[in-house]
């Protein structure tokens, strides 16, 4: 699979090598992709649909799924060796990059650059439920249970992705976009972390369905912890009584000094 990579790589570097209008073509996407107001598309889907009817542009969405590949022999390849040629168009291949940040658990860096490089937030967000893994792949793509990050590691994802948001220039990008995560991936984030994350002059009330469902979460946990407390008492009850009914219907037991001292005999 590195030589079909390669000879993908190979098209679109070239072009890239030759032509300024390449290379700007690719920027103005980033440019006009960020503008979108949503609902908006992902860029894989944006580009995809707007695609150029040169060699060079569909080589490039073939790269980009293979690269993104979860299975089979197309999930294992020189993630250093693409790298390191990618590197001079890094500003151009900017999907590419992440997808390699990604690959290597650079994922502060790969959400970077799906926030502020692309503006592109729906893959931000499946980039942290499936920990990086394949976020280019086709819609019907499937990832196996195995694959996938436990909640723990989802969570410490979401709170990058959270840090992300709250270094938008835009005051107003900064709260629609928190706003958003909290109230979508609510039961990700630790209600005090968060408290202390958000700014002093923010007001409360814009997250309040976030905060609302937190505390309905921490009020059913303390109940259930209630409950099972309950249970498990009644449970060693039942054993105690259990035991006393046994001890009951088996009654006394006299041992006689010559078992005694046959059992210190056998000892």
């Amino acid at each position: 699979m590195n030589e079909l990579i390669a000879y993908y790589l190979d098209i679109v570097l070239d072009q890239l090598n030759q032509s300024q209008e390449s290379r700007d073509i690719l920027l103005t996407t980033y440019e006009t992709y960020r503008a979108l107001q949503g609902p908006k598309p992902t860029y894989r889907q944006f580009i995809t649909e707007n695609s150029l009817d040169q060699e060079w542009w569909h080589s490039r969405l073939r790269l980009l799924h293979l690269l993104g590949s979860s299975q089979g022999p197309a999930a294992s390849y020189d993630v250093a060796k693409v790298l390191q040629r990618l590197e001079p168009h890094m500003n151009e291949l900017v999907p590419e990059m992440i997808i390699l940040n990604g690959r290597q658990g650079r994922h502060v860096q790969a959400l970077q650059l799906l926030t502020h490089g692309l503006g592109d937030f729906d893959t931000a967000i499946s980039y942290c439920l499936l920990g990086g893994s394949s976020i280019y792949r086709p819609p019907s793509g499937y990832v196996p249970e195995d694959q996938l990050p436990t909640m723990e590691e989802q969570a410490a994802l979401f709170k990058n992705l959270l840090h992300e948001f709250l270094t938008f220039e835009d005051v107003e990008t900064r709260k629609e976009r928190t706003g958003e995560l909290l109230e979508r991936f609510g039961p990700w984030f630790d209600i005090d972390y968060v408290l202390a994350l958000l700014p002093d002059d923010w007001a409360v009330h814009g997250f309040s369905d976030f905060f609302v469902n937190a505390l309905q979460r921490l009020v059913r946990q303390r109940k259930e912890t209630v409950v099972i407390k309950a249970l498990s008492g009644a449970q060693n009850l039942r054993v105690c009584e259990e035991f006393i009914d046994k001890a009951r219907e088996v009654g006394p037991v006299v041992k006689r000094e010559e078992d005694k001292f046959d059992s210190n005999v056998c000892n």
